[in-house]
């Protein structure tokens, strides 16, 4: 271990560093990029699809109550979705993953719960007026 010290130079530190933080420019601009379509004035939708037909939207922007829908995508699998106020989550689901109820609460325009077992898309989109499709490519 002493000996890998003792192989670093001082402008090997300073580029880690440099490409550590370099390594967060996606998330800067991608957050950048959603909070120019969130205006104060805006009403915030989640869109709830399965298999790409659209299921229901409710309205979060304003929203006091808590409710849940039950989503049966089949005879066996069904997803329970919670709305708390202005956020959505997926409270429980029959999949075997797991990973949209890990997901936890969104509330934010581009946000997006997926189960893919069930094909169940929970997106929030903003209602502000003009909206452009946009290719996002990592």
């Amino acid at each position: 271990m002493k000996d890998f010290y003792h192989m670093l130079k001082p402008w090997d530190v300073i580029l880690v560093i440099l490409l550590v933080l370099l390594s967060f420019l996606p998330i800067g601009i991608f957050v950048l990029q959603q909070s120019q379509y969130a205006e104060e004035d805006s009403v915030n939708v989640a869109v709830i699809t399965v298999d790409n037909e659209i299921v229901e939207e409710i309205q979060l922007t304003g929203n006091t109550e808590t409710r849940e829908i039950e989503i049966e995508v089949s005879d066996h699998d069904n997803n329970i979705i919670e709305v708390d106020n202005e956020r959505i989550h997926i409270k429980s689901a029959t999949c075997s993953d797991q990973i949209c109820v890990r997901t936890g609460y969104i509330s934010r325009p581009g946000q997006t719960i997926v189960c893919l077992p069930h094909k169940l898309v929970v997106e929030i989109q903003s209602d502000s007026g003009e909206t452009e499709d946009m290719i996002i490519s990592s």
